[in-house]
């Protein structure tokens, strides 16, 4: 099966995200109580997503499909949470975070014909457990935050 988007990942400093961007995620670590989430980032994975076809008809009617013909996902790895926020211009900024001590991450169904995890697990300001696809690209920063994201929820789980 095609892929459904080109995507590429590089390690960056949380400071030096857009600032729109960091501005939601500050704005949702301070909600959620969750503290200074960029000066505590062990990893900073910004991945850049090109759509590669459009969305099909029912998608468009329903509007479940992709808006943007790109989109950027930041994930941050910290001490004791993940913390993922996805932009687009036709979406805007939405960020999640969840507790690693709560999250699995595995390959999931998206994952046979896209490059990234699916972290499962109760995300913040929600009630019930749920699955979201971290988009990452096929690339040597893409797999090293993927290995970092699993070493730490290792290291958590085992404390």
């Amino acid at each position: 099966m095609d892929r459904l988007y080109e995507r590429s990942s590089r390690r960056c400093e949380a400071g030096s995200l857009d600032p729109v961007v960091r501005d939601a995620i500050a704005a949702h670590a301070e909600a959620h109580q969750l503290g200074d989430v960029l000066g505590a980032a062990r990893w900073c994975c910004e991945t850049r997503s090109t759509r590669l076809k459009r969305p099909g008809l029912l998608a468009r009617l329903t509007k479940s499909g992709d808006p943007d013909k790109e989109h950027a996902t930041v994930a941050l790895v910290l001490p004791r949470y993940l913390v993922v926020a996805v932009a687009g211009e036709q979406r805007g900024v939405h960020v999640r975070s969840i507790r690693l001590e709560d999250v699995s991450v595995g390959r999931g169904l998206a994952s046979t014909i896209d490059t990234g995890v699916s972290a499962t697990g109760l995300w913040t300001g929600t009630t019930e457990p749920a699955s979201f696809y971290i988009g990452l690209g096929d690339d040597a920063d893409g797999k090293a935050f993927l290995d970092t994201l699993r070493d730490a929820i290792t290291e958590v789980k085992s404390a």
